[in-house]
């Protein structure tokens, strides 16, 4: 099969991740796979072994070597849109299956016409409910864009069953993110948790409210009022301006291999996102196949029998939720990770991009 994924620019996040992952696996399983991007966007931020083909604002092909001109301090967003359409036009008939994965590459994916290839929206969270936190009218605007995206004639696949019949998304199958167990293995030791040894807890530090970084600063300056052992290792520097703690370590991870060192570093993963519970969440993912203790709000596959679920926006409650962590018997702890260890099973990329390319082999 031959597949064409279009993006605007090569970014950082978990989306732009899952689609370098699933080219790569793609390409080894025979397929053939190209990303299609502005050329003013930098290269891929994630490894790729996909050929990438940048356009024009006219949809004309640049060459790689071409020098790479750079976007606008504004005013981008017309060209990109055109460009794209305009190479999809151009190209789309050479491919099998171009996919769409997020709603700003919907429209354009929907309205080029691309011969006899088959259009695929991967529907990575409902779009609309984060821009609703967006400030002014580009907020509105970006929330109106990303809700029409899922009424245009793409067949849509979301990456979590709570996105089946979720608002106005129309997907009838879900196809998870996934990871690398060679990367993000299971720990050796067990979490400590010794009267006498330091308690170090984790977070992903977010900027955005939904992120829930707030709650967990909250809680663990409650817990070190009360006992020394406990210290906070924050992953990337996202705290409020101001916040500091003596007791708190912020770090920065050095790509897969350091973020999977950190989870195994900490002695249990606090994930406390508030919007869009049951989705899946890379924090939850990637720490519960580390063999760390995950306390989350309820995200993919974490439940009560794995994990310890607490309520959005509530640091008492993550509060007790680290303490009854830090108190629970050594084998009820040891069968809760054993739990999450199966349950991470599926996520695993061999597993996760066949499914995805024999759904899309399906005839529809």
């Amino acid at each position: 099969m031959r597949l064409l994924i279009p993006v605007a620019s090569f970014e950082v996040g978990g989306g732009f991740r899952v689609l370098s992952e699933l080219s790569n696996h793609w390409m080894r399983q025979g397929h053939e796979v190209s990303f299609l991007v502005d050329a003013r966007s930098g290269p891929p931020r994630y490894p790729t072994t996909a050929s990438v083909r940048r356009f024009d604002p006219h949809g004309a092909e640049v060459p790689a070597s071409a020098p790479r001109p750079a976007f606008s301090a504004s005013g981008n967003t017309r060209s990109v849109y055109l460009g794209m359409l305009r190479a999809l036009t151009r190209i789309g008939a050479d491919y099998d299956i171009i996919l769409a994965n997020h709603s700003f590459t919907a429209l354009p994916v929907a309205l080029a016409r691309a011969g006899r290839a088959r259009k695929w929206y991967y529907v990575q969270a409902y779009e609309p409910e984060y821009y609703s936190f967006e400030p002014g009218w580009k907020g509105r605007v970006l929330q109106a864009m990303s809700a029409l995206s899922y009424s245009l004639p793409l067949t849509q696949v979301a990456n979590a069953p709570i996105y089946i019949g979720y608002r106005s998304i129309r997907a009838r199958d879900w196809i998870p993110p996934g990871l690398d167990p060679a990367i993000f293995h299971r720990r050796r030791d067990q979490p400590r948790r010794n009267p006498d040894s330091k308690v170090t807890l984790g977070v992903i530090s977010r900027t955005e409210e939904t992120k829930g970084t707030i709650y967990v600063l909250e809680a663990f300056e409650r817990l070190a009022r009360k006992d020394e052992r406990y210290h906070l290792k924050v992953a990337y520097n996202n705290v409020p301006a101001g916040w500091s703690h003596p007791r708190c370590e912020i770090v920065v991870p050095d790509g897969d291999e350091g973020l999977a060192d950190y989870y195994r570093s900490i002695d249990a993963m606090i994930a406390p996102g508030t919007v869009q519970l049951g989705a899946c969440h890379y924090p939850v993912l990637e720490a519960m196949s580390c063999g760390t203790p995950v306390i989350t709000t309820g995200y993919l596959p974490a439940d009560e029998r794995n994990s310890w679920i607490v309520p959005v926006r509530d640091a008492a409650a993550i509060e007790r939720a680290v303490e009854d962590f830090v108190s629970i018997d050594e084998p009820a702890l040891h069968a809760k990770l054993d739990r999450a260890a199966l349950a991470i099973r599926t996520f695993y990329w061999d597993a996760v991009s066949k499914a995805f390319m024999d759904l899309m082999a399906e005839p529809l």
